[in-house]
């Protein structure tokens, strides 16, 4: 097999699990990039989670070689990922790459993140260096550390060198882009599957954390491996859904890994910058008009409050009206201090993540 001369071993078995959510073009796009990808023995698993048109019959016609999985519901992230997870594990999976559908990739991604992995056996998570799809040289996302006092937010790039050799160089991370993540069964037989309460953003980053927690290293591989749509998911601004499980989930977050190592936040500084992180991203919303935004912000903090997780739920959450009213306190005092300043430079001046 192409690239496999420096295993005398059997290859190991990697499943590739790609979730399909009303994007059907994405996906036969996706699958028809792996359809390049020579390692073997490889299982593709593709999880309709719940779309509006079940694509099962097309996928299936179009790439039998692929397993096709329907969920009735949408799962989120965590949970359609989960669906085929599990599949990949009963199959007998040594290693699982979790895909976002809105790519496409090398068809040298398999052997050179199974050639890393076996290299670097420390590394129970790596991923590749992320290229922009509309700017394939342009790097979209490598390397991810969390948490950190002197960085402006709470996820900051940490680059990765574009270095080809045998094994490949892997770079130490925090946190695995979630874009494209393989991972050794290991991991998943020590700290189980993406947890369901995040439902949607920042799960990666949590399983990543639990991880690390378990002695496992992450990393990033020197090799730009995938192509990536750009803010294919969430607008920068403006998408509800996105202000909401991002406020709500980064609690959960923190609280789940108050100080994951040492060199993170101490408690009073991160709970400091999530409040920060909360006010600055009412006051873009609130400079964008968005009421459904703004809205967003205060549900999701009032939900992390009381411990709402997993989908969204339209609810009248206890305490909405003080939150806001605090939230809309601060927006007035911020505009009147601000004046003449532009909204992207005080944005950039807290370090924002948006």
């Amino acid at each position: 097999m192409q690239g496999l001369a420096f295993r005398e071993a059997p290859a190991p078995s990697v499943a590739i699990v790609l979730l399909n959510f009303n994007g059907l073009e994405d996906t036969r796009r996706c699958l028809g990039s792996i359809e390049r990808v020579a390692y073997r023995p490889l299982l593709v698993i593709a999880v309709d989670n719940g779309s509006q048109e079940d694509p099962t019959e097309i996928l299936r016609r179009e790439f039998p070689w692929c397993v096709v999985i329907r969920s009735e519901s949408n799962e989120g992230w965590a949970g359609g990922n989960n669906i085929g997870i599990r599949h990949a594990l009963r199959e007998g999976a040594e290693y699982v790459i979790v895909l976002n559908n809105d790519t496409v990739v090398s068809e040298e991604l398999v052997d050179r993140l199974v050639h890393a992995a076996l290299g670097h056996p420390e590394f129970g998570i790596i991923g590749p260096v992320i290229n922009d799809m509309e700017h394939p040289d342009q790097v979209q996302t490598d390397g991810c550390l969390f948490n950190r006092p002197d960085a402006s937010g709470f996820f900051d790039r940490k680059p990765v060198p574009l270095d080809r050799c045998s094994p490949p160089s892997i770079t130490g991370v925090d946190i695995v882009n979630g874009c494209c993540m393989m991972i050794s069964r290991s991991v998943f037989d020590m700290i189980g599957l993406f947890d369901e309460r995040f439902f949607l953003i920042h799960e990666e980053s949590d399983f990543c954390l639990r991880a690390h927690e378990a002695g496992f290293y992450r990393g990033v591989v020197g090799e730009a491996l995938v192509w990536h749509k750009h803010s294919a998911s969430f607008a920068r601004a403006g998408n509800w859904r996105q202000r909401y499980y991002d406020v709500r989930n980064l609690f959960l977050l923190l609280r789940t890994h108050p100080a994951n190592h040492l060199d993170s936040r101490s408690k009073y500084q991160s709970w400091l910058a999530y409040l920060k992180h909360v006010y600055y991203s009412y006051c873009l919303e609130r400079e964008h008009q968005s009421k459904q935004g703004t809205r967003a912000v205060v549900q999701g903090l009032c939900d992390a409050f009381s411990g709402h997780f997993g989908p969204y739920a339209e609810r009248d959450p206890l305490g909405f009206r003080l939150i806001q009213g605090l939230l809309e306190a601060g927006w007035k005092l911020r505009g009147s201090k601000a004046a003449g300043t532009s909204s992207p430079q005080r944005h950039r001046e807290h370090g924002v993540n948006l």
